[in-house]
């Protein structure tokens, strides 16, 4: 009998390319992880991968494997919702990802409200970009994933997971209050020659800058590049810096900075879980809190931008 572990192991490579990421995924060395796979192909009779460089590839056969593994781990998951079911309550172990804001926005006050809700109920969060979060769900070390993903970003395939659509968040402007008036009149052009605070290179919010500024016939001047919208929104506060940020990133004591009227796009929040686990009642107690906590505290727009169930 082929051993789940290992299969996983050949999962992880499919993920990940080579050796030395899927040990450290594993925390194991990458000679026990190389090991393994030798193994498995052992007890497969089949060659499972090739070496090109530092990177694996699999084979067709290897690829095959890779598609029952999946089916089998999610098996696994209506397993053990199957079992969570029979117990007729809501406790034991919850392991959530999330992307920055959505700590704040979702995760945090999700967490208050289950500590007193179902307090049987313990709960782990860790803060990942929304593919990070997919990908950490998809291998099982989280049972909850907390994602976005902006207008202009390509489809991704859910193939295995099941999302739920919690609320669409608008892009907005944040200028210097003296730009307002020329910016109102003049639309982004306005700041064809002004600076610009942004995320990190390729990053969403970096992405929105660089499409907003070609739709108005221009490269923007980025000037400083920030961590985090919270931070970003910081910057534009000194009034040094024009920037694009999620509506919901901006404080209050801030608002006067924002540009209204402007069709900037925005990003759709989902939580995520695979397929297998929908029916836990751990899960759905997860998934209840978050719609709550999404209609209480951000504008949501009804309808579903990912294609999802709503």
């Amino acid at each position: 009998m082929l051993d789940l572990r290992r299969m996983m192991l050949l999962s992880d490579l499919a993920d990940l390319g080579t050796v030395t990421a899927v040990a450290e995924r594993r925390s194991i060395t990458s000679s026990a992880v190389s090991q393994q796979l030798r193994v498995l192909e052992k007890e497969t009779g089949a060659i499972l991968f090739r070496r090109d460089g530092r990177t694996l590839s699999l084979t067709r056969s290897g690829h095959v494997l890779v598609e029952h593994v999946r089916r089998v781990l999610g098996a696994v998951d209506e397993a053990i919702s199957a079992v969570a079911a029979t117990k007729g309550q809501v406790s034991g172990q919850i392991a959530i990802a999330t992307f920055n804001m959505g700590i704040s926005m979702l995760a945090a006050p999700m967490m208050q409200h289950m500590r007193v809700a179902e307090p049987d109920l313990h709960i782990q969060v860790q803060q990942a970009p929304s593919p990070a979060a997919a990908r950490l769900l998809r291998q099982g070390e989280v049972d909850v994933a907390i994602t976005c993903r902006y207008d202009f970003d390509a489809d991704e395939p859910l193939s295995g997971l099941a999302g739920e659509y919690l609320l669409y968040e608008p892009l907005v402007l944040m200028a210097p209050s003296h730009l307002h008036l020329r910016i109102r009149s003049r639309g982004l052009s306005a700041l064809a020659n002004e600076p610009w605070v942004s995320g990190r290179r390729d990053s969403g919010i970096d992405t929105a800058i660089q499409r907003a500024g070609r739709s108005a016939g221009y490269v923007p001047q980025i000037k400083h590049r920030m961590i985090g919208a919270q931070n970003i929104c910081d910057m534009a506060a000194t009034e040094v810096a024009a920037a694009i940020v999620p509506r919901l990133s901006v404080p209050g004591h801030l608002q006067g900075l924002i540009v209204d009227g402007l069709e900037l796009g925005g990003r759709t929040v989902s939580a995520l879980v695979r397929e297998g686990r929908q029916r836990d009642p751990n899960i759905a107690s997860i998934l209840r809190a978050l719609r709550t906590i999404a209609e209480e505290t951000a504008p949501v727009v009804r309808g579903n931008r990912l294609g999802i169930a709503a």
